[in-house]
């Protein structure tokens, strides 16, 4: 169980706790990226065959998704602490299956590997709330853009990283694609050990000092019934804005490879295109969560949402000979997300009390999660009947009319509650 602290004891430890959640999404996240590269290579090698280089990935995100509420409501009982280890420690399970999965060509192996594989992603989306527990009001945007921009550092140092793996893979007998699950290995297993030392006290077990919602006297209110807590503005807002948010990103970009090839670029073109829009999705993250404090949650939520409904206009519009207007909007589309995803998350952690959050944030995620998947698949069908520039108006007319939606439905908050 999660044990309170003074305030006294906890407050100086804001910086200690940041920097370990930093650390460990930096170790999770180079991790997590490079398998995510290796996975599609893996099937194919194992079946013969490209039909079915698409299926570790989705397992992966599914894996993540399916593991977000459960891997919550874990870390409501027993504190952020153990449940980020648990993740991290899964994951370490999971490499180690991918890999022996890899080498004896066991794609059904391969792919419970990645399912266990996929929760590593759960918990490094979890540390930004964890983040935002820690900090006040007006520093919770700063804190998470922080964690969410680690996934950058790890995203570059992890493909770095595999000629002394290679080395390493090839002394212990695997090829140079299970080598990869190597640095996974390594990533995770320093992630889980990184949280289980340092990360104390529990930041939950200190949340309640940073939470400056109206205060009863009296011992701390239950939490709320999530019917109660799903019918309030601000959580409506949070939670359509991270569902559309990853839906019409993932739905856009990930056919954005097969739609540039089909356009006869090269495969070099294709790997900077997708390395742009990784870059907006995680190199704006500090400057996303200064907005958010600065100029508040809904206001960014807006911006991003503009900059998003504008990126798949010039994607949509743009001729697909010319790569470079495509790449722009690819990064311009990592841009919107990443303003919407800080911006929603933490107005989300502002409206919820500490004892209400694990459960809501991780219903939030698994939905998020969901339509991501549900974007990759529904993007590929809408590219392959009406064409790239049909499925981008689709995306924007998803942003506009869910943004639409959520500013109509916001009428019974008062002021004071939405100016977050």
């Amino acid at each position: 169980m999660i044990s309170s602290l003074p305030a006294a004891a906890t407050a100086p430890r804001r910086g200690p706790l940041l920097a370990t959640l930093f650390a460990a999404q930096v170790c999770g996240s180079t991790g997590h990226s490079i398998v995510m590269a290796v996975g599609g290579i893996s099937a194919a090698a194992i079946t013969g065959t490209n039909t079915w280089v698409g299926v570790p990935v989705a397992v992966g995100a599914l894996g993540a998704a399916l593991a977000a509420w459960p891997l919550s409501r874990f870390m409501g009982r027993y504190g952020r602490r153990p449940g980020l280890a648990i993740g991290y420690s899964l994951a370490v399970v999971g490499a180690v299956l991918g890999a022996v999965g890899v080498v004896t060509r066991s794609f059904g192996l391969l792919l419970v590997g990645m399912a266990l594989f996929g929760i590593a992603n759960t918990s490094n989306l979890l540390a930004r709330f964890a983040a935002a527990d820690v900090s006040p009001t007006l520093q919770r945007g700063r804190a998470m853009g922080l964690i969410v921009w680690g996934s950058t550092l790890g995203s570059i140092i992890g493909p770095n990283l595999m000629q002394p793996v290679v080395r390493v893979g090839a002394w212990l007998g695997l090829s140079e694609v299970g080598s990869a699950f190597l640095i996974s290995v390594a990533g995770y297993t320093l992630a889980a050990i990184l949280v289980q030392l340092l990360l104390r006290p529990d930041p939950l077990a200190i949340a309640s000092l940073f939470d400056d919602r109206p205060r009863t006297a009296g011992p701390a209110a239950p939490p709320r019934p999530l019917r109660e807590i799903l019918a309030e503005p601000r959580v409506r807002i949070a939670v359509g804005t991270l569902m559309a948010g990853q839906l019409v990103m993932i739905g856009t970009t990930s056919t954005s490879p097969v739609y540039l090839h089909d356009q006869g670029h090269s495969v070099g073109t294709i790997g900077l295109a997708v390395a742009m829009h990784l870059g907006g999705m995680y190199v704006a993250s500090p400057l996303s969560g200064w907005l958010s404090d600065r100029f508040g949650r809904l206001l960014m939520i807006g911006v991003g949402a503009f900059v998003l409904v504008l990126a798949v206009a010039v994607a949509g519009l743009a001729p697909g000979s010319e790569s470079g207007v495509v790449m722009l909007a690819l990064a311009l589309n990592g841009v919107g997300w990443n303003l919407a995803f800080v911006a929603g998350s933490a107005l989300l952690t502002d409206a919820l009390s500490p004892a209400e959050r694990t459960s809501t944030q991780g219903i939030a995620d698994l939905s998020m999660g969901l339509m991501g998947a549900f974007g990759s698949a529904a993007g590929g069908m809408v590219l392959g009947a009406w064409g790239f520039g049909a499925l981008n108006a689709l995306g924007a007319a998803i942003v506009v009319g869910t943004l639409t939606v959520m500013l109509l439905g916001r009428a019974p908050a008062t002021a004071s509650q939405l100016r977050a």
